[in-house]
């Protein structure tokens, strides 16, 4: 296996067909093919860059989750103690370092280690599908918006207009695929983004065919969309500004100039997902100060402990942590409902205890 650049570059040279190699990003200064990682992605389907692609993620991992990490903790409490920077994002999100606990892996095994405190449980708590909810709602899509009020899993019901199959025929390879067309569509990704996001977020691989394939499914399958997109974006455009938060359809809130876009960037992504970025930040944000207020009104001790976007965590003493999910659960539902009036919200929140982040992960899921 190519440890170098030049011997990965010899590598995606032997492998890469003409029309890959020429739409490949170059170096700026030797113009050779940018070895990347996130450049390798895009050639996973081939057997030997995919293997390299994994081993540069289990390095990488292994240097900010492994030693790096343990030496964050605290000589003092034993704990990390992360620094979040509220809203410091374009869209409103926060930011999280010392360590970023936002991009904590997802393996139970390495979830397992993050453990209540003696005589304490930890309450795990997630907005199921939030960003699809929020697409849902700023674009008016009735097909989604009809799928949430009726409690159909949207994945199986996207996966089965795009094979053809009844949901209840639709397998779990099915769904989860749909699963990233989903989400990599509300941002307006095209199909070399979604075979990115689907490498990065799922260890998954997907040619540029099927990328395309799936994004012409979508945009059939939920029309109001895939137009709000479009004409959202050339407004966007026209005006040089993108405005975020729940007022945005008046013109008030938070705004994004077009200008501020760093070089390469797409102003129709950006016009896209920062709307909605930006709404499930400011749901958080309000789910967060509730659930403070909440705790400390019923008298429970403790308070979030970790805040992954969608995701908020609670350490609580060990006789509160039913009472805590039941605040918890409360606080998020009437954050977004005061967020999107009138959104449906069967199924909004999960909600579980235990005495370590996977295992409450393991009873929510």
């Amino acid at each position: 296996m190519p440890q170098t650049p030049a011997g990965k570059v010899a590598l995606l040279e032997e492998l890469l067909s003409g029309e890959e190699i020429a739409i490949w990003t170059r170096t700026p200064k030797s113009g050779s093919l940018s070895t990347r990682r996130p450049e390798l992605r895009r050639a996973a389907h081939y057997p030997p860059v995919n293997a390299l692609s994994r081993l540069d993620v289990i390095s990488k991992q292994l240097s900010t989750f492994g030693s790096a990490l343990a030496s964050k903790v605290s000589p003092v409490t034993g704990r990390i103690h992360a620094h979040y920077g509220v809203a410091a994002a374009a869209s409103g999100r926060a930011t999280c370092s010392g360590p970023n606990l936002q991009q904590i892996l997802r393996d139970k095994r390495f979830r397992a280690l993050f453990t209540a405190a003696p005589g304490r449980r930890l309450v795990v708590c997630d907005y199921s599908s939030m960003e699809l909810r929020a697409a849902a709602e700023i674009s008016g899509d009735p097909v989604m918006r009809e799928a949430f009020a009726s409690g159909v899993d949207l994945h199986k019901l996207t996966a089965a207009k795009a094979t053809g199959k009844a949901e209840e025929d639709v397998t779990e390879d099915e769904r989860n695929s749909a699963k990233r067309v989903n989400f990599g569509s509300v941002y307006g990704m095209g199909p070399q983004g979604l075979i990115r996001k689907t490498w990065e977020d799922y260890a998954s691989v997907i040619t540029i065919a099927e990328a395309t394939a799936r994004l012409n499914s979508l945009a059939a399958t939920y029309p109001t969309l895939t137009r709000w997109k479009r004409v959202h974006a050339d407004f966007c455009q026209r005006r040089g500004r993108i405005v975020i938060g729940k007022d945005a359809a008046a013109g008030r809130g938070r705004v994004y100039r077009l200008s501020w876009l760093p070089p390469g960037k797409s102003a129709y992504t950006r016009a896209c997902n920062l709307p909605i970025q930006g709404a499930c930040a400011d749901i958080s944000m309000l789910a967060l100060a509730a659930i403070d207020q909440a705790l400390f009104d019923a008298g429970i001790e403790g308070g979030p402990v970790a805040w992954l976007h969608d995701e908020i965590v609670l350490e609580v003493p060990t006789e509160h942590p039913v009472k805590a999910e039941e605040l918890l659960v409360k606080a998020m539902t009437d954050a977004f409902a005061k967020t999107f009036p009138g959104a449906p919200l069967n199924g909004l929140v999960e909600a579980n205890a235990g005495l370590n982040w996977a295992a409450a992960k393991e009873k929510a899921a």
